[in-house]
């Protein structure tokens, strides 16, 4: 990444990432002290409700165990449980034991909130302080939790929880009682039930007395989440699904909307007070403002990193100016600088940069002059090594064959001749076209065969527009020479050379003979002599006709064409030999 990008990227990490820890820590710590509070808030609610409810239940337990335990209710209860119900004077003594009980009874329900009392006997007599019409309680012992008081010690108390009145007249009043039963047991005697019930509105008093302008709804259940009340009646008998007993506070979905759920236990029994509160109610809108100030200041922050962005844009701009400069010169454009007003540090960098780019560039011109300089004079001395010895050689085989023969064709091999060392001679174009270059080598080969009395056939192919690319001259005649040379096996041999030009990209030359070609070791180690660095010893032919040889071809052409040009061997036993060029068509000189 550039100096820019990695700038900006630490602007944005130093900036954003305070700003989102400050967005966590604000939004999940800070709402789980919230949530405490409001757990707490509900549990001291929910507390002040249970000291309510406890008094009602100490009003209930205190009525039970007066009864139970009184001395005088004692007589007055054995003594209407000792009444014979088939007396004739049975209905006067139940009226006076009511009244006596009544009486008695009366001191004490006075001070306390209204209850419904029922006392059975086993003789089917009962005592109430209700009217009978609206129920007869002899039904308790038709009820399916009855027999549960028989198991039951003298001290205990069995809790029923809420169920349907059974009081007909108030029945739309108070829909639902909240009932407990007990065993009274005396020596001597036989058992007899009380039961005490509570109105369930009595403690939906209690809860419109805590409910507040929040959407609070709070409930009494049992273990299992039976509600026994509710502010809602209809609620009364159905269960809450969750988990009641769990002391802490727990966050629910109810009637499709998260809230705040706190347990409470009650006094005498294993029933629980439970309340549930909005959670938006609760700390919604405390996190709202919370994250709303967060947001603003995140919004702030924003537009200061953009500011900042922007400085550090404009601060990074002739960095980035020097990157794109360095970047145009590494794809060759020597031409590029870097304009940077100033005298900072940077514009004094860019000023060095582009001192020593004129530098270079003045020096790749002069090594550009002295290479060619350099090539010209590789040229003319590669061309002046004509060997003396060839040019005797000819010369008088041309004369013996003029003196004993006389016909035409010595004529043909003096024009080669003569043609051959025009081309050696001239030296003012270091590139001719391929055509020309083919031409020469046709003429060599003709010297050649009448010398060596080779029958040595050229097969030339060469496209139009091969044939005028510039070429190098008398690079192609060492390889001819090679072929005939190394390849001759003492029959006729064909040299076919097939140029084209591939799509304006480069020139394909191929030169392949049908000569005795080369094993494998042999290939290999040509290869290796020719493709040596430059500067190495490199050993000429003897036989060469200028001492050229396919090695100094070689770095010849790498010397004018550079890494572009390509030259590749292939080469069979008993089959031939196939040399290939590819010379860059970008580098084609005109």
């Amino acid at each position: 990444m550039s100096l820019r990008t990695r700038l900006i990227i630490s602007v944005i990490i130093c900036i954003l990432f305070p700003w989102a820890g400050t967005y966590i820590v604000s939004n999940y710590v800070t709402k789980d002290v919230l949530e405490q509070r409001a757990a707490k808030q509900s549990e001291d609610d929910l507390r002040m409700i249970e000291l309510g409810i406890k008094n009602m239940l100490d009003d209930i337990m205190y009525t039970s165990n007066y009864i139970q335990f009184n001395t005088k209710m004692n007589q007055l209860l054995k003594s209407h449980a000792l009444i014979n119900p088939d007396s004739p004077n049975v209905k006067q003594e139940i009226a006076l034991n009511y009244i006596d009980i009544s009486n008695e009874l009366t001191g004490i329900t006075n001070l306390l909130m209204p209850l419904y009392i029922t006392i059975l006997y086993n003789n089917d007599l009962y005592y109430t302080n209700y009217s009978q019409i609206d129920f007869n309680p002899l039904q308790f012992k038709e009820k399916p939790w009855f027999e549960k008081l028989d198991h039951l010690s003298f001290y205990q108390t069995y809790w029923l929880g809420a169920h349907p009145t059974y009081i007909e007249s108030e029945s739309d009043t108070y829909p639902y009682l909240i009932t407990i039963g007990r065993r009274i047991q005396r020596a001597n005697s036989s058992n007899s039930y009380l039961i005490i019930s509570l109105k369930e509105n009595e403690i939906k008093k209690l809860f419109n007395q805590f409910q507040s302008e929040k959407r609070v709804k709070f409930y009494l259940t049992n273990a299992d989440g039976e509600i026994y009340s509710s502010l809602n009646t209809e609620e009364v008998g159905t269960t809450l699904r969750y988990g009641v007993t769990n002391s802490d506070y727990q966050i629910v979905n109810y009637e499709k909307e998260k809230h705040l759920m706190v347990s409470y236990p009650v006094s005498y029994s294993n029933w629980r007070l439970v309340s549930l509160v909005p959670y938006k109610d609760t700390i919604g809108s405390i996190n709202m403002v919370t994250r709303t100030t967060i947001l603003i200041q995140g919004g702030f922050l924003v537009l200061f990193l953009i500011g900042l962005i922007m400085l550090v844009r404009e601060f990074t701009k002739p960095i980035t100016r020097l990157h794109h400069v360095t970047k145009a010169i590494k794809q060759g454009d020597l031409s590029a600088r870097i304009y940077v007003s100033g005298s900072n540090d940077v514009a004094q960098l860019g000023h060095s940069f582009n001192h020593m780019l004129d530098t270079i560039e003045e020096m790749i011109e002069q090594i550009k002059i002295q290479e060619e300089a350099k090539r010209d004079a590789e040229l003319e001395m590669l061309q002046a090594q004509i060997n003396p010895h060839f040019l005797f050689n000819v010369l008088n085989a041309i004369r013996l064959k003029i003196k004993m023969d006389g016909n035409a064709g010595s004529a043909s091999l003096i024009y080669s001749l003569s043609a051959l060392l025009r081309m050696t001679i001239n030296r003012n174009n270091a590139f001719i076209p391929l055509e020309e270059e083919v031409t020469i080598v046709k003429h060599y080969v003709d010297l050649m065969n009448f010398r060596h009395q080779h029958d040595v056939e050229l097969d030339i192919d060469v496209s139009d527009s091969a044939s005028n690319f510039q070429v190098p001259r008398f690079f192609l005649q060492p390889i001819i020479e090679n072929a005939i040379i190394h390849g001759n096996i003492n029959r006729k041999e064909t040299i076919k050379i097939i140029a084209s030009e591939q799509i304006d990209t480069y020139l394909k030359l191929i030169i392949t003979d049908n000569g005795k070609g080369m094993d494998k070791l042999t290939l290999e180690g040509l290869r290796k002599k020719i493709f040596q660095p430059k500067g190495l010893d490199t050993v000429k032919s003897s036989k060469s006709f200028n001492g050229i040889g396919v090695h100094n071809v070689y770095q010849r052409m790498k010397l004018i064409y550079g890494a572009e040009f390509q030259l590749s061997i292939d080469s069979m036993e008993g089959e031939g030999t196939t040399v290939t060029f590819q010379i860059p068509v970008n580098k084609r000189w005109l």
